[in-house]
């Protein structure tokens, strides 16, 4: 009994001593919570019109405001954390207090417990009291009850355990430290150490990789910044934004800091009383901290010199000079004496070294990641996304009833990445093909390497296994005008079960004939054209569009039967489309086959009680309207044919006739001057040929090339219900061909 009245009056003692701490605090929340929350009450019904819409709009702020993905809260749990965590053993740092308390008749398990816990307590019950009046603010202005609660209780208790784990983070820096000061500059190693490390070395794969492919939440990287309590605090409020589970995140959270607390009793025991007022409580952590900082300077500073020169020269100087300062720094804060800034020399010379070692094992590829290739016998399958080929390609989901920029939305388009889409759905065993176009990335890779070293520090010397042929030599300065680069993101997932990613630049037209070859592989058309892939009996109608401006033709009246007798012919003749067809021909249309949802999603879009189009595309995201519309040639006879018979006309009205004028511009070959020409006469008109195509339609074309010269044509469309009416006139975008511009123009802008 005796034992536990003295630990309560232990704790009531440290309240007194620090209830500065617990008044500021109730202080904050009382401000940032129901204060805040009267305020946008009265501002909701000032502001808007109608009571209602006052009432829907402070019903989805409050909520917001009291959840748990609350970003200003998060800021207020770090900072009470620091304030907290360095108060809570501030007595630590005297060695008069370290006597007095130490000649208590308690364990010190006991006495660290109490100093712990009133670091919990102290911002606990202020916020818990602070959501509660929230919540009586809240329903007293219409709020829901029940979602108020459940919303506060989630919240109270996800951001009390990320308080818990940044907390004793803080407790385990001041337990390591003997000074104020040096116990907050620990903290700070200890959150942010392993994200600024994390962040410097994929910084470094970004800056030295020509090949690295950064692959989003899933990467390496992104799992290291996590190992911070502050970023894994965040990471958990942006799961919980973006409406994901958070149970088993925060579950984690709560166990490590349970090790954490087991860490920090351990510390406490072993702490000796003498500590207090020194730098660093034990000796045996200083080389591994100072190490471990001075490394990370020297190669944050040498990265940054590189950045700025890109000189094998200057990234020393910066390497160097970031582990002597920081190393110098740490130094005079261990020892409070600028004489002993050097009194440990061999440690400053392995961190500059090793820091070097470490910049230049990235600056000249010594273990190959660039030059990566594995042998076929080791691939169980491989993707490949070909930029250019799919660019116009709609990969994603229609994903209904969500909030986007605090508006509810019912139907928006999710995208997902190309490269994304293709690896989780492309498992070619043709493996050979795509190793040959990794080899020929590799290639283009060195020789993009070779000029950037012109400086004398030579090419990449470490080889790398080719494939079935080897890419082509450097083209000539006439090759290099006429060639056509894009991206290959190659995965490979090996038999092993790793799976690999790189990305590469690619000359088309050396490695066309790869192109070619993969472009007809089922497997790639599969998974590249979602559509040829899909089930005919989920679509309930077909579209046609030939200009956004006219809409599209729907063909909602056939039967199952008819419907799938489009989509069969479709597929049959996309899927036989060869890269060559796509040079020589150009789409005259676009064909969309459409599910339940889709009608659904493009009716809702359709609504024109909904806000402008501009507005729309701000708050709800890509149009729905938009995507998933595939090409239709003029080779496709049959679904062309099938489209008439079911009344769409996929002739385009003809403009030749009502053509008023054509304007070129652009810059003459090897010429510096921008020109000018306008055409108005018919038979110079007709004499530049073709120049009704829809200029819109060459972006579901990867192949045709048209040329870079910009070509403006005026029509003239006429009412007829009146001969003084004035005519309409409307301007569009067309082109000519490369290579095929007409003589007129050639003698008209002095080619």
């Amino acid at each position: 009994m005796t034992s536990k009245n003295l630990f309560f009056k232990l704790m009531r003692e440290d309240w007194k001593n620090r209830l500065w701490a617990p008044a500021l605090i109730t202080l904050a929340s009382f401000f940032a919570y129901p204060v805040f929350l009267a305020f946008m009450a009265g501002k909701a019904y000032r502001d808007w019109n109608t009571a209602a819409e006052a009432f829907h709009w402070f019903s989805e702020q409050s909520i917001r405001w009291i959840s748990f993905e609350n970003g200003v809260a998060v800021f207020f749990v770090v900072v009470v954390s620091l304030v907290c965590g360095l108060s809570s053993f501030y007595y630590l740092t005297s060695g008069k207090r370290v006597d007095f308390y130490h000649s208590i008749p308690v364990r010190r398990e006991t006495l660290f417990l109490v100093h712990y816990a009133d670091g919990i307590l102290m911002p606990a019950i202020p916020y818990a009291l602070a959501l509660a009046a929230s919540v009586i603010v809240c329903a007293a202005n219409g709020v829901s009850t029940d979602a108020l609660c459940t919303t506060a209780v989630s919240a109270y208790i996800l951001h009390m355990i990320y308080y818990i784990l940044c907390y004793t983070t803080v407790v385990i820096a001041s337990l390591m430290t003997g000074h104020l000061v040096i116990g907050f500059f620990g903290s700070m190693v200890l959150m942010f150490y392993m994200p600024i490390a994390a962040s410097l070395f994929e910084s470094f794969f970004e800056s030295f990789f020509l090949s690295y492919y950064y692959p989003g939440d899933d990467s390496v990287f992104e799992n290291l910044i996590r190992i911070s309590p502050v970023m894994e605090y965040a990471h958990t409020v942006s799961l919980y934004a973006d409406q994901k589970p958070v149970v088993m995140v925060a579950a984690v959270a709560l166990i490590v800091s349970l090790i954490l607390i087991a860490a920090a009793v351990f510390l406490y025991k072993k702490r000796p009383s003498e500590a207090a007022g020194k730098a660093m409580a034990f000796a045996v952590s200083q080389p591994v901290i100072r190490v471990l900082i001075t490394v990370v300077a020297g190669l944050g500073i040498g990265d940054f010199f590189w950045s700025l020169q890109h000189s094998n020269g200057w990234m020393v100087f910066g390497a160097v000079c970031g582990s002597l300062i920081s190393h110098c720094v740490i130094e005079s804060i261990y020892h409070f004496d600028f004489r002993k800034l050097f009194s440990h020399k061999e440690q400053l010379a392995f961190s500059t070294l090793a820091a070097l070692a470490i910049l230049f094992s990235f600056r000249f590829d010594v273990f190959g990641y660039d030059t990566y290739l594995p042998s076929a016998d080791k691939v169980a399958y491989a993707s490949v996304d070909i930029g250019r080929l799919n660019d116009w390609v709609s990969y994603g989901r229609l994903v209904e009833d969500q909030e986007i920029y605090g508006q509810r939305v019912l139907y928006s388009y999710e995208f997902m990445p190309s490269e994304i889409y293709m690896a989780q759905h492309m498992k070619s065993t043709d493996v050979n093909t795509i190793l040959n176009i990794a080899a020929a990335g590799i290639e283009e890779n060195r020789l993009r390497k070779n000029e950037w070293d012109q400086r004398g520090t030579g090419e990449n010397a470490v080889a790398y296994e080719m494939a079935e042929v080897t890419a082509a030599p450097a083209e000539t300065s006439d090759e290099s005008e006429t060639a056509r680069y894009t991206t290959a993101t190659v995965t490979y997932t090996l038999k092993s079960g790793r799976r690999v990613i790189r990305n590469y630049s690619i000359n088309m037209t050396k490695s066309y004939e790869l192109i070619k070859k993969l472009s007809q592989d089922e497997e790639y058309q599969k998974a590249a054209y979602p559509l040829l892939a899909a089930d005919a009996d989920t679509f309930v109608n077909v579209r046609y569009r030939q200009s956004r401006s006219k809409g599209d033709q729907s063909l909602k009246n056939l039967t199952a039967e008819e419907r799938n007798e489009v989509f069969s012919a479709y597929r049959q003749e996309f899927s036989a489309m060869t890269l060559e067809q796509m040079k020589e021909e150009m789409p005259v249309g676009l064909i969309r086959f459409t599910t339940e949802t889709d009608e659904k999603a493009i009716a809702w879009w359709n609504n024109p009680d909904l806000d402008t189009v501009s507005s729309r595309n701000y708050y709800y995201g890509a149009d729905v309207r938009d995507q998933d519309f595939y090409p239709v040639y003029p080779s496709f006879v049959r679904t062309i044919r099938l489209l008439g018979q079911y009344g769409v006309s996929v002739k385009d009205e003809p403009l030749s006739d009502k053509i008023v004028s054509v304007t070129v511009s652009g810059y003459a070959p090897n010429s510096d001057s921008y020109q000018m020409v306008t055409f108005t006469d018919p038979e110079e008109i007709k004499a530049l040929g073709d120049i009704t195509r829809n200029e819109r339609l060459l972006y579901y074309d990867p192949m045709y090339e048209k040329d870079d010269l910009t070509v403006a044509v005026t029509v003239s469309d006429k009412t007829g219900k009146a001969e003084q009416e004035d005519d309409m006139e409307n301007t569009y975008s067309s082109f000519f061909r490369k290579g095929e511009v007409p003589q007129i123009v050639k003698d008209r802008m002095g080619f």
